[in-house]
Order: C-alpha cells, then structure tokens, then sequence
C-alpha cells in the first residue's frame, strides 16, 4: 500500500534520535513534579581542530560527528538538552603526517552557562586525529600518448604549454609526486593544424591536492601521410 512506506520509515528512521527523546518524555512524566537526579546518555557534536598555520586533519571523515555524554540532573534540566547548544571541543598541535591519540576530557564539553547538568563520562574517550600540513611545489607534466590523427594523416610537431604546474596539497600527498600524466591520445582524428585545451586529471588518491594552472594548451599539427608533388 502507498502508506506502508512512510508508516515504516516513520518507525525505522533515526532511532538513536527518537530512543533518546522516548526517555526524555519519560523522565518529563516521571519526574515533572520532583527535584531528583537522574543521569540519561545524549548525543553531542564532537569538534576537533588542530593548532599551526596550513595544518589539516587529514581523515576527519573517518571522525565521529558525535560523541554519547552521560549527564546528571534534574528531570526537569535534562529535557532542556539541546545539541545545538552542546559541543565536545578540542584542539590539537600536530605535524606532518602525524597521527595523534585524543582523550576526550569532560573539561571539553561546552554547554549553556544557565543549564544545571553535569557532564559525568564520555563514549568513546579516545579518537585518533591524523594531521599534515599543506605545501606547495612545481612538478613537470609527463605526455602520456600522442595525438591520434585522421586517416591519411601523421602527427608532424606537438607542444605543450606550460611544461610544469603548481601543485598543492598535505605534505603526504605532494612530495611523493614525480609529474602529473596528459593523456595526449584524447586529441584524435586530427587533420591540418590543431590547438586545444586539456584538463590536467589529478588521481583520485590525491584527495587535497590542486594544480596552478588546471589546464594546459596543445598545438601541432598534422600532415598527409604521403606529399603531393608539384609539377
């Protein structure tokens, strides 16, 4: 049925999120009326960043976006949590391509001035930050193939304008880099001269790397294969 759908989704979607506000509404009808603590587990954002100019936390995807902090309190303060005001923040000195073990400290728990809870434990205690820092260096472009010509046709010159880039990046990244490949064969059934414009492709592993300029320029030509000779 066109309902069974939105009905399923409604009970199986974000359950972390609703388990959590089923024993908040449970500790409003238990405790509305009383002053005594409790100590319920809530979801909070987890931030990190890291210390030093052009420095990067390289595998911040593989980060959790949120920690479980235990907090005591009142019924009646609990149901005032809100992740949006709550945070675990840290910060980090790193290096190039260091890999760092945090602990998380409850000192690292933000929460308003004006809410009465008190931060008890965190799950997980410990993340593994990986940092690196940004350089810059020139490498040249290694010409992978040649331009294909018509029929009838070979290629006579080719030029590639710049020879070398600017590229950017963590220092893991960029220095292992030798030159970047042009796939010259992608310029095919040439006949006569040509100028074209080529996209320099950066591999998929190099996921912080850029390069200045982004595109190189390929002229040359192509002549018949055999001359006509003048009488």
């Amino acid at each position: 049925m066109a309902l069974a759908a939105p009905i399923r989704d409604f009970f199986t979607r974000n359950l972390g999120y609703k388990a959590v506000a089923l024993v908040l509404a449970l500790l409003l009808w238990y405790d509305v009326t009383s002053d005594e603590t409790t100590v319920i587990e809530y979801p909070v954002p987890l931030q990190i960043a890291v210390e030093g100019a052009d420095m990067i936390i390289t595998n911040q995807e593989q980060l959790p976006p949120e920690v479980e902090v235990a907090f005591s309190g009142t019924g009646k303060e609990l149901l005032r949590l809100d992740k949006d005001d709550l945070a675990v923040q840290e910060r980090v000195q790193g290096g190039e391509n260091d890999s760092i073990v945090v602990t998380l400290d409850l000192g690292d728990v933000r929460k308003p001035a004006d809410l009465a809870v008190t931060p008890l434990g965190i799950t997980p205690r410990q993340v593994t930050v990986v940092t690196d820092r940004f350089m810059e260096r020139t490498v040249p472009l290694s010409a992978v193939g040649a331009p294909r010509p018509a029929d009838g046709y070979r290629i006579e010159s080719v030029e590639v304008t710049p020879r070398a880039v600017r590229v950017r990046g963590v220092t893991a990244e960029v220095r292992p880099i030798g030159s970047l490949a042009l796939d010259l064969s992608q310029i095919d059934d040439v006949e006569g001269e040509f100028d074209e414009r080529m996209e320099i492709a950066i591999p998929e592993s190099l996921r912080t790397v850029t390069v200045t300029p982004d595109t190189v320029r390929i002229r040359g030509r192509a002549v018949p294969e055999t001359a006509t000779v003048s009488q």
